[in-house]
């Protein structure tokens, strides 16, 4: 049976017909991201900086995906059980972590981890906000940073550092930078050790403005210094570190997007590119300038090379430095 040319030509046709459906089929499943509700998972306690950021930009992401983003916090063992439930989540974009310095600073503190830092990667990192000194107003009479450092190394070991979450390398560097020894009193979440500071049950905290300023208002926190380069327009009387004697001390916060590792690129791709929308939209500039928190300007791959060289940096600190690991 002789088959001619037009009957060739007729099932090309069909077959180019039958890949290029094939091709837009795939196209648009790739292109359906979100079609359902997404988990946004906070390791920490409500009312700390990672809960306030987080909370901000995800809202904006939700009206950019069209998808509500349900955030969930899941506080425990310093940010650790939350970040190990993103890291062993499916690979498919619907469970986010939005976290802190916790997912760098946590494989160098603790000597075991529930999961493998390996398993994240970084999407998008928000933003940055510089450490403010924070002291109890009715227990510590000191007035500046200078004072308070001389009234620590007189009585070492008699008064305690509060923090939560992945703060434990910030507060060791506070101790190592100025030769001090605090007492460590560790909390489920910010939000409780700046409740703890305010009712003069701690002795010192170190976090942002949008943590520690209500305080400072309210009176019961004295502010004495502000880790960074600059003064912060919501607390223009608080000097910066270098002003008050210390210019070596230099601190700071930030807050980031993260997924399973093995999420497909295009995935990664469209909730970066939220991300971005998100941290560009008015609503949220406003809102970070308020809590003066500066948005951050990395593309993806910069975000997740800057996670994993940031763990590599913490791990070196605690080896020169020989800060005992902890367990949890």
């Amino acid at each position: 049976m002789k088959i001619g040319h037009g009957t060739i030509r007729m099932q090309c046709m069909r077959l180019l017909g039958v890949l290029g459906m094939l091709a837009c089929g795939i196209a648009a499943a790739q292109t359906l991201f979100p079609v359902r509700p997404i988990t946004g998972i906070i390791p920490f306690g409500t009312g700390g900086p990672s809960d306030i950021i987080s909370r901000i930009v995800g809202t904006a992401m939700s009206h950019d995906l069209g998808q509500a983003i349900i955030m969930q916090n899941k506080p425990g063992v310093g940010g650790n059980l939350g970040i190990a439930a993103v890291a062993a989540s499916k690979p498919d974009g619907y469970t986010l972590l939005f976290c802190s310095i916790a997912t760098t600073q946590n494989p160098a503190i603790f000597r075991t981890l529930p999961y493998d830092p390996r398993e994240l990667v970084a999407v998008a990192i928000f933003g940055e906000s510089p450490y403010l000194v924070g002291v109890s107003a009715t227990k510590i009479p000191s007035r500046t940073l200078a004072e308070f450092i001389d009234l620590l190394k007189q009585s070492p070991g008699k008064y305690n550092i509060a923090g939560a979450g992945g703060q434990r390398m910030t507060m060791e560097k506070f101790m190592l930078q100025f030769g001090v020894k605090l007492e460590v009193i560790n909390f489920k979440s910010a939000g409780d050790a700046t409740a703890a500071l305010m009712g003069g049950q701690v002795d010192l905290q170190l976090n942002n403005v949008s943590t520690l300023a209500p305080g400072a208002r309210g009176g019961t926190i004295r502010l004495l210094a502000v880790a960074g380069d600059s003064r912060l327009k919501a607390i223009p009387t608080v000097p910066t570190t270098r002003e008050a004697g210390f210019p070596d001390y230099v601190d700071k916060g930030y807050v980031g997007l993260y997924l399973r590792t093995g999420t497909p690129a295009d995935i990664v791709a469209r909730l970066h590119e939220s991300a971005r929308r998100a941290l560009a939209s008015p609503e949220v500039l406003q809102r970070f300038e308020s809590l003066d928190y500066v948005p951050t300007q990395m593309t993806q791959p910069q975000a997740d090379a800057f996670y994993r060289s940031e763990i590599a940096r913490w791990k070196e600190v605690v080896r020169i430095a020989n800060i005992p690991q902890v367990d949890e």
